[in-house]
């Protein structure tokens, strides 16, 4: 049952990375916010290979929730509504937050994009402070209370 679990885990975290790669690099300034969140919403389900639309499909894979794409002063959990006419520009700082779940098995990540070289320091620094957290052990600890509570 672990082993099932885990490969659940790592089939999520590689759907994941691909979108986040296509993501990264197909998301450009002029596109709407609800463009981007469709383009990777649809990538999620596309390579989960669950569409969501024939009944219990979406419980089997795919997102783990809406795609937050927050811009410049909204810090996170952004998600454009329907109708949204938000249009991505060059000096924005875009906060990017998507999850995608293989049998409730959530895979989640966040990662920041600008488009002006100006805000170049400011992600590398940020970047920089995560590699040392990681190097430290934060991600260690969290993992530690994370399995004691799911049990694994």
């Amino acid at each position: 049952m672990n082993n099932d679990r885990w490969n659940d885990f790592r089939h999520g975290s590689e759907v994941h990375r691909q979108v986040r790669k296509w993501a990264q690099k197909n998301t450009k300034p002029g596109m709407s916010l609800t463009e981007i969140c469709e383009g990777i919403e649809d990538s999620v389900r596309r390579l989960t290979g669950h569409d969501g639309l024939t009944e219990g499909d979406s419980l089997i894979a795919g997102m783990g929730f809406p795609t937050g794409v927050s811009l410049n002063h909204c810090a996170a959990h952004y998600t454009p509504n329907a109708g949204n006419k938000v249009i991505l520009q060059q000096q924005d700082v875009m906060k990017v937050d998507f999850g995608v779940h293989v049998n409730g098995y959530i895979v989640d990540s966040a990662f920041t994009m600008s488009f002006d070289p100006v805000y170049d320091s400011l992600l590398a620094a940020v970047k920089d402070a995560t590699n040392t957290g990681v190097r430290v052990g934060i991600t260690l600890t969290v993992l530690k209370k994370w399995k004691v509570l799911t049990g694994i």
